[in-house]
């Protein structure tokens, strides 16, 4: 049986998954391109394709940011309450 708060924290806990792997293919990808560029390898619509990747990088980047510090704020008032009730008992 879920309760509202712990089914949201499942469901942020899989779309948090896809979006790191997201990122890591990104990331993957973001280096090589930056490889190419550095070595001068870089056609120009492959520069737009780079800052397009960069781009939704940092933005996916920001969103699991804001995801991990919602779990944690979930989880640790949820800790809190154990606690307690382990001390009343």
């Amino acid at each position: 049986m879920y309760y509202g708060g712990e089914y949201d924290m499942q469901e942020q806990s899989q779309s948090l998954t896809v979006m790191e792997e997201r990122l890591h293919d990104l990331r993957k990808r973001i280096m090589t391109l930056e490889w190419d560029k550095s070595h001068n390898q870089l056609n120009s619509s492959m520069e737009l394709k780079y800052a397009q990747i960069k781009s939704e990088y940092e933005s996916l980047e920001k969103a699991v940011s804001g995801i991990k510090a919602e779990l944690k704020e979930q989880s640790e008032p949820a800790a809190g309450a154990i606690a307690k009730e382990s001390k009343a008992a």
